[in-house]
């Protein structure tokens, strides 16, 4: 694999991070997952806006142009012959003391790695089960994507055992917050609802973009708290993600979702679907 690390296309293997780094120290780290179609990432700009606010929340120095970021992407993806994959950039605060003061670290290190897409998604769509890590509403970096990202690896893993593909985490207060690795919708009576940014969710890149495209076919979207028990009568629930889009959901807490819906697909996760993957052709 050759990966563009602190300005130089090396190989994998070639790549070396000092134990002091606060990445590696304290998780001291952001990174942004996005998917590539025929060459190009999707939504760039959006995943890059995303990665400086949060760099900037943490106080860090300022991170390399949006020029400099995408040919770092382009000459990866060439350099790995890939045109359809995974592309993930990953920042960290970088050398420091090897005590948690961020003010003794110098520029962030920046690495840029791509893989091929996973397998694609079962036609019924993926389990999800309920699980006992939540969200904390009070903490600062449910709304950033951090590279302390312990909690999600724990949900994921108690969703595994279980027998589901993800995990659905709940927030402190008790309401619907998002998966470990997407963002959740539900479609009930004719409107299709999604927790809001106040129930401890990372504001997803292609939650954005549902919701856009769903006001623009003339779906109401109702962004609110939402209860749990609200998702068993739910006539559908989806999840979305970068990589793996619209997530069609089978199965809640070993119950089938829905009373209509065909291998899982109801008529709103079909219909935004197909819109999705016409404006990633388009764009």
């Amino acid at each position: 694999m050759i990966i563009y690390f602190n300005g130089r296309l090396v190989s994998a293997a070639e790549a070396v991070l000092t134990p002091v780094d606060h990445g590696f120290l304290y998780g001291h780290g952001l990174f942004e997952t996005m998917r590539a179609y025929h060459g190009r990432v999707f939504k760039f700009k959006e995943h890059i806006n995303r990665l400086k606010a949060a760099a900037d929340f943490l106080g860090w120095p300022k991170l390399p142009p949006y020029a400099e970021l995408s040919d770092a992407i382009t000459s990866v993806l060439n350099d790995n012959q890939l045109t359809n994959a995974s592309v993930r950039l990953t920042c960290s605060r970088g050398q420091g003391t090897p005590r948690p003061d961020p003010g003794s670290c110098g520029q962030p290190a920046i690495a840029v790695f791509a893989s091929p897409l996973p397998p694609p998604l079962p036609p019924a769509g993926w389990s999800v089960t309920t699980v006992a890590f939540r969200r904390n509403l009070s903490s600062p970096l449910v709304k950033i994507k951090s590279a302390n990202y312990l909690d999600n690896i724990l949900a994921k893993q108690e969703a595994k055992a279980k027998g589901a593909e993800e995990a659905l985490m709940l927030n402190t207060d008790g309401f619907v917050a998002e998966g470990s690795m997407s963002n959740l919708f539900m479609a009930s009576e004719g409107r299709l609802i999604t927790p809001d940014i106040y129930s401890g969710i990372l504001p997803g890149i292609t939650r954005s973009t549902i919701i856009e495209l769903a006001k623009a076919a003339g779906i109401i979207v109702e962004e609110r708290q939402v209860r749990p028990e609200e998702l068993a009568d739910a006539d559908e629930i989806f999840l979305t993600s970068s990589i793996m889009e619209v997530i069609p959901v089978k199965m809640l807490d070993g119950c089938p979702v829905g009373k209509s819906q065909t291998a899982g697909r109801g008529y709103f996760t079909v219909k935004l679907i197909q819109l999705y993957r016409e404006l990633t052709a388009k764009e």
